[in-house]
């Protein structure tokens, strides 16, 4: 099976292809706002150093977010087009899963969080095992301050995400391939017609959706 995962959530432009279980090439490069201009030329690039061509490909894997609007969008749109043309499956990950399963071998909490600007963050809070990650609470839209109350009772936490300082928390293409794995196991596929950025929404948030 020919996995191709995408990531245009964040700054970064981020690509796998997975044969057979094992990633085959990878691009994972700042896009600098220009997702829209590089996305289709760099999937060409990608699936080249696989070997594959569009027509190769099984499944499309895309992280749906939270995450930069305009990006999710470009990512979006982009599958959308190439699944339905191709008629090909599709597979939706959380971004927020993508970015926890960063961190290997560390037990404990992880908790990604992300700028939702407004004064609010994006987050989920994970229970580490090592090689085993298991998401523990849904996924938030909240005051900074408020998260903290949550995460209060928990004693060793790792912290990732755009507003932490660290510089490893950027989304990678091949782990939502490996979660697309699972999706795909379980056959959770999205017609190209219901795939949708996720979007989280508060009463005291001014973000609105479509």
């Amino acid at each position: 099976m020919n996995i191709l995962a995408i990531d245009t959530s964040s700054a970064y432009l981020s690509l796998a292809v997975m044969k057979d279980g094992r990633i085959a090439g990878r691009f994972h490069r700042k896009a600098a706002m220009k997702h829209s201009s590089i996305l289709v030329p760099s999937i060409d690039k990608v699936l080249k150093k696989a070997r594959l061509g569009i027509k190769d490909v099984d499944v499309f894997a895309i992280s749906v977010g939270p995450g930069s609007f305009t990006g999710l969008r470009i990512g979006v749109t982009t599958v959308k087009g190439l699944a339905y043309s191709l008629a090909k499956k599709i597979v939706a990950v959380p971004t927020l899963d993508v970015i926890a399963n960063n961190v290997k071998n560390f037990h404990g909490i992880i908790c990604p969080v992300l700028d939702a600007r407004k004064n609010k963050v994006y987050s989920s809070i994970y229970r580490s095992r090592g090689k085993i990650i298991k998401r523990i609470s849904r996924f938030l839209l909240l005051p900074p301050e408020e998260l903290k109350k949550k995460l209060a009772k928990y004693d060793k936490i790792f912290f990732l995400g755009d507003i932490t300082g660290s510089k490893a928390w950027f989304p990678l293409a091949e782990i939502v391939a490996e979660l697309a794995l699972n999706e795909i196991k379980n056959k959770h596929f999205v017609k190209p017609e219901d795939l949708e950025p996720m979007y989280l929404y508060s009463r005291e948030c001014d973000i609105k959706g479509k």
